[in-house]
C-alpha cells in the first residue's frame, strides 16, 4: 500500500442524468400505474366470485338448518 505523495484532492465523478433517462423513468411509471389498475381489478373480481360463492354455501347452509328443523318442529305439533 503505497501513500500517494501529491497533495491534490481526489476527484468526484458527477453523474448526469439525460433528458432520455427521465423520458424512460415517466414512461416506466405510466407503465407501472396502469399494470396496477389492472391487478386491481382482477383482485376485485376475484373477490367478487368468491363472495357470491360464500354468500351460496352460507345460504345453502341455513336453508338446509331451517328445514330440518322445521321438520322436527312441524312434526312434534
Amino acid at each position: 500500500m503505497a501513500e500517494s505523495s501529491s497533495k491534490e484532492e481526489p476527484v468526484v465523478p458527477a453523474v448526469l442524468t439525460p433528458p432520455e433517462i427521465s423520458e424512460l423513468i415517466d414512461r416506466l411509471n405510466a407503465v407501472d400505474e396502469k399494470v396496477e389498475f389492472v391487478l386491481g381489478e382482477m383482485a376485485l373480481r376475484r373477490g367478487l366470485k368468491v363472495g357470491t360463492w360464500m354468500g351460496i354455501l352460507y345460504g345453502f347452509t341455513l336453508g338446509s338448518i331451517i328445514c330440518i328443523l322445521l321438520k322436527f318442529v312441524v312434526h312434534w305439533i
